[in-house]
């Protein structure tokens, strides 16, 4: 008999051991990041159990743009013995459906391959690129602006249109908790890691003005054309698709679940 529920605190390892099983991730690892990262909530935990045996699982993170509130689905992973029966599709539909009636009208996810979300009546909306970034970049970094002010920043520009993604405190957590840094540019402030341009709210065009802003974007495409990056030997690493999603969402890959 199949059932799909979200998991409890005693299944918690099981549905890491599964999920590192299938993504080829170190357990130990994986466990110091699992139980302690800000979006951890185990009634976002879902699974497909066949008899007492976890089967299939996946993980919802709230999403809210100014249009209404949604989710975004990750680790999507069966047993790789029962892959090819279905098992993937029924979970989403459950979720999909019992999310619906919570008032999370739309969903969003990430993918390599698209073909089990389309049936399930996802549209790729934009592509993930990564790209090295044509400029000739300066040595000097900006200031780093503290979270407050980003928050400020960033807070001004999502309520500046209604398909930008809006942060609560549990999202600026998340920020903390991954040591992002920010510099301020004019207009606004970039978020770089390592040699990466990872976000950035300014006055477009997106130039490096003498600093050291990253040599490489990743990012969605639609995101780098708004900033007016120059993009070079861009690669697509992912499809953005969503579901029910009524425009373009806006949003940057420090919030991708």
């Amino acid at each position: 008999m199949i059932d799909v529920r979200p998991i409890r605190r005693e299944e918690a390892e099981e549905f890491l051991r599964l999920l590192c099983d299938v993504f080829q991730l170190d357990y130990r690892r994986a466990e110091q990041v699992f139980f302690t990262e800000p979006m951890f909530d185990l009634s976002r935990k879902w699974a497909l159990f066949e008899g007492p045996r976890m089967v299939s699982i996946l993980t919802t993170v709230p999403v809210e743009f100014g249009w209404g509130r949604g989710f975004g689905i990750a680790g999507v992973a069966t047993r790789p013995e029962r892959r090819r029966e279905g098992l993937a599709a029924v979970l989403l539909e459950r979720v999909l459906e019992r999310s619906a009636k919570q008032g999370e009208a739309f969903a969003l996810l990430f993918a390599q391959d698209p073909r089990l979300y389309e049936r399930l009546g996802f549209v790729v909306l934009d592509r993930v690129v990564r790209a090295r970034l044509a400029w000739h970049n300066g040595k000097r970094m900006g200031e780093p602006l503290s979270l407050e002010r980003v928050q400020a920043i960033y807070d001004a520009w999502a309520a500046g249109h209604p398909s930008r993604l809006r942060r609560d405190a549990r999202r600026w957590s998340f920020w903390r908790w991954n040591l992002r840094v920010s510099v301020e540019v004019p207009g606004g402030y970039a978020c770089v890691e390592g040699e990466t341009l990872r976000e950035a709210v300014a006055d477009a065009p997106l130039r490096p003005n003498g600093l050291a802003l990253g040599n490489r974007w990743y990012g969605l495409s639609t995101m780098a054309e708004r900033l007016e990056l120059p993009l070079a030997d861009a690669e697509t690493a992912m499809l953005f698709m969503g579901r029910g999603v009524p425009d373009l969402p806006q949003m940057y890959l420090t919030d991708q679940f």
